[in-house]
């Protein structure tokens, strides 16, 4: 790495090789690392905690599940809420060069019609890009994109190379069309806030039994037409989302607490617990008892 004008410029010789243009990692965000810019495109998903990113000279407020594009050039930092916090400012970083990645994608049918995602994904210069972007609304498709494609990276199994590059294409076509989302927000406004209320009481009531058709019927709509509704505006499909939700909360449940894997799945939502096991390696990569011995590495268990 270099230095310019007094800051850090991260160089992607760093993090890259010939073979692999892309750098994965989660990391705990202190007050050590300055103000720095890097010559590659950077994706943050903010994980755990909460905190404030600087980016150029605006701050913003980061809380779970935000997620950040950066272009190559932008000056940032992640900054802990404050220091010493029992709750850690914890994000994945996704690095890659765009240039490299753009002439191996660039061939595959289709790939010119992402016309929105591509300026922010492979345009990836501080001049021809769009500028920075945060996702407010994140949520469960990039946590899952970025925990699959953290795994794929760190485990290194047969076939890795070829999963990292199948999930890059899978995050162009879901930036396009959360952008595409974005573009028709002003003439689906009602149905947008109707959609925000669902996906605020599933987020309170994850634990009870929730079904799409209950939900379709209370306002009066198609179960297919609500299905169709929630997916363009959650990205997800009704059974993910909440699937996710509840996964999400038992990990948080398994780092802060000593209660037994059962009780946790019961807290959640779950009553079978080989579906429950099942579910939940599917979504991180390990069993619940796993995980919960990886969290205690990072911080003490409380009793509640």
């Amino acid at each position: 790495m270099s230095l310019y004008r007094g800051e850090k410029v991260l160089d992607g010789a760093d993090f890259f090789t010939d073979s692999l243009p892309f750098y994965f990692n989660r990391v705990e965000e202190t007050f050590d690392l300055q103000m720095h810019s890097h010559r590659f495109v950077e994706i943050v998903l903010v994980d755990e905690g909460e905190g404030f990113h600087f980016i150029d000279e605006e701050v913003v407020r980061v809380t779970k599940n935000d997620v950040f594009l950066l272009p190559a050039g932008t000056r940032h930092v992640f900054r802990p809420g404050h220091a010493g916090s029992r709750h850690p400012l914890i994000v994945y970083n996704c690095l890659f060069e765009p240039s490299k990645l753009l002439a191996c994608l660039e061939h595959l049918p289709g790939f010119h019609e992402l016309s929105r995602s591509r300026p922010y994904l492979f345009e990836g210069t501080r001049a021809s890009s769009p500028g920075w972007l945060h996702l407010r609304e994140g949520g469960s498709p990039w946590s899952i994109w970025f925990r699959a494609a953290y795994r794929e990276f760190t485990e290194r199994k047969p076939g890795y190379l070829l999963q990292l590059y199948s999930r890059f294409i899978e995050l162009a076509v879901m930036l396009e069309r959360h952008l595409e989302r974005l573009q028709s927000n002003s003439a689906a406004e009602p149905e947008n806030r109707f959609m925000e209320e669902v996906l605020r009481r599933i987020d309170k009531d994850y634990a009870m039994q929730l079904s799409a058709q209950s939900f379709a019927a209370a306002t009066h709509l198609s179960e297919r037409h609500f299905r169709r509704l929630f997916q363009q505006y959650a990205g997800c499909t009704f059974h993910e989302y909440v699937r996710s939700k509840r996964i999400e909360r038992s990990r948080e449940l398994l780092a802060s607490t000593r209660l037994p894997v059962i009780e946790i799945m019961k807290r959640v939502g779950y009553t079978d617990k080989k579906h429950f096991l099942s579910l939940f390696k599917q979504s991180t990569g390990v069993s619940p008892t796993e995980y919960r011995r990886q969290a205690s590495l990072d911080r003490p268990l409380e009793h509640k």
